[in-house]
């Protein structure tokens, strides 16, 4: 049984349904057809000529297209963030709890792990999952943790396997949350870049507070601040990404409360909300200059957030890993986020391609050799941890 993120057809979840599309169609063809062009002794003989009537007829076929167009172009703007946020993909329950076998908790996947609550700066609790490996006594052998942002559809449970596999393959500690409003979360404000970013904030704290107390008081360690890793996959490549360029630019303006991540690591991640919107519907293209705020809610520019990363720091890991088979993030712009840290490249840069993998399954699909790739990514995040570690004392 794969316990993969369900996919979902974001482009489906755009369209109207074919009834709705024909009633529509139906109405403004009728009232654009109804409005006679006769009436008049000229327009009468007017009217006589199929030629006057072709133009006639075609002009009012531009205008139902136009107006069924800018209906389109409503229905997606009002309906964006219940089309980019699936908290419940159909046939699935939104508490982990109610899922099915595997899908529930670590525990039955015989992992380690504690329930996390989590409480952000607007006071929404998220729930969590702290799977750790074996403390340690050295602060040398404290293992690597990653903050796992998942996609946008589902819950932390539909990732369990992916959990289990790089607690056991990696050797790292995982943290798992759910965003407001999925899971067993609270809704708060609902989904959303700005609410997903709260989220993203106060579980890197957690993180970070939980690094600052292990150890004290001749306690084992487990969490190192200095080696948290972020990973996301698809939307939450994104979050990944834009957390990263917060912290940074707090960072440079002496008010950052969280240390910036040893490494990033994105899985088919997109470019940016309006790259996606051009991709699953290519008419748009004439709009492209409106598709920013206010039309669109979430801009999610991954892209610029990602150049500004790369432009303001240098001591930093960032690995790529991309299913050319992904049928939703279209591969180009994995490809085109891997050429923007190429100009500018980081201390580590790796970039995985995985011909079968799709959106969700890559890991899977991948198999022995994605973990290979990922094990070499983890060797090299280790090997340049010296050179951090001078920089952040110098």
């Amino acid at each position: 049984m794969s316990t993969s993120a369900p996919n979902v057809d974001l482009k489906s979840r755009g369209l109207p349904t074919t009834s709705v599309v024909a009633l529509v169609t139906s109405v403004l063809g009728l009232a654009f057809f109804s409005a006679s062009h006769g009436g008049s002794d000229e327009d009468e003989a007017a009217g006589a000529s199929s030629v006057a009537w072709l133009l006639w007829t075609a002009m009012r076929l531009g205008q139902l297209l136009l107006a069924l167009v800018v209906l389109f172009v409503v229905v997606l703007v009002s309906r964006q963030r219940s089309i980019l946020y699936v908290p419940v993909p159909p046939g699935t329950q939104r508490s982990p709890r109610m899922g099915p076998r595997m899908f529930r908790s670590p525990e039955e996947w015989q992992l380690p792990y504690e329930d996390v609550s989590i409480v952000t700066e607007d006071g929404v609790r998220l729930a969590a999952w702290f799977v750790y490996q074996p403390a340690v006594s050295s602060a040398g052998a404290v293992p690597y943790t990653v903050l796992y942002f998942h996609g946008n559809a589902g819950n932390i449970g539909h990732r369990l396997e992916n959990v289990k596999d790089m607690y056991k393959q990696l050797a790292v500690n995982v943290l798992i949350f759910d965003y407001r409003g999925y899971g067993d979360s609270e809704d708060g404000s609902g989904p959303s870049e700005r609410g997903f970013l709260q989220d993203a904030k106060a579980a890197c704290r957690w993180l970070v507070q939980r690094a600052r107390q292990s150890g004290t008081s001749g306690c084992s360690m487990r969490i190192r601040e200095d080696r948290i890793l972020f990973f996301g996959r698809s939307i939450g490549g994104a979050v990944a990404i834009k957390l990263a360029a917060h912290t940074l630019k707090q960072k440079r303006d002496e008010a950052a409360d969280l240390p910036l991540p040893a490494g990033i690591v994105l899985e088919n991640t997109f470019t940016s909300l309006r790259d996606m919107a051009l991709q699953m519907f290519p008419f748009l293209s004439p709009l492209r200059p409106l598709l920013r705020a206010p039309l669109i809610f979430d801009e999610w520019t991954s892209a610029d957030s990602l150049q500004y990363f790369a432009n303001n720091h240098e001591l930093w890991c960032c690995c790529l890993f991309s299913g050319l088979q992904d049928q939703i993030v279209p591969p180009a712009q994995m490809k085109e986020l891997y050429t923007l840290l190429s100009k500018r490249r980081p201390k580590v840069l790796k970039c995985f391609n995985f011909p079968l993998g799709g959106h969700n399954d890559t890991p899977q699909i991948g198999g022995a050799d994605y973990w290979a790739s990922f094990k070499k990514f983890m060797g090299l995040v280790r090997d340049s941890e010296a050179e951090r570690e001078k920089s952040s004392k110098d």
